[in-house]
């Protein structure tokens, strides 16, 4: 009789810390899927940042090839010097306006 409560308290013992091992494990599996679900969402947000970043300097090589294929005329000389230089011709009527 001795020997079956010896055995009893054992297997509950081993039973226990079993118990308490699959628990931790289970919290760490869902600390760590969490875990991975915000790293993920923080990697897409950053995706599309750079994605928005690639798209606005295809957007400035557009315009800066279109200034290096226009022709040398003199359309192309008065846009620089209004754009470049902020000439205007002397019979020109300028307005400023505040917009920031």
């Amino acid at each position: 009789m001795a020997s079956s409560k010896y055995f009893a308290d054992k297997k509950s013992a081993v039973s226990i810390a079993i118990r308490a091992f699959l628990l931790l494990l289970l919290l760490f599996a869902v600390a760590f899927f969490l875990w991975s679900v915000m790293r993920y969402n923080e990697i897409m947000e950053d995706k599309e940042e750079k994605e928005d970043y690639i798209l606005q300097l295809e957007d400035d090589i557009d315009k800066l090839e279109y200034l290096v294929e226009a022709p040398l005329d003199d359309a192309y000389k008065i846009r620089i010097a209004r754009e470049k230089l902020g000439m205007c011709f002397p019979d020109e009527i300028i307005y400023h306006t505040e917009l920031d």
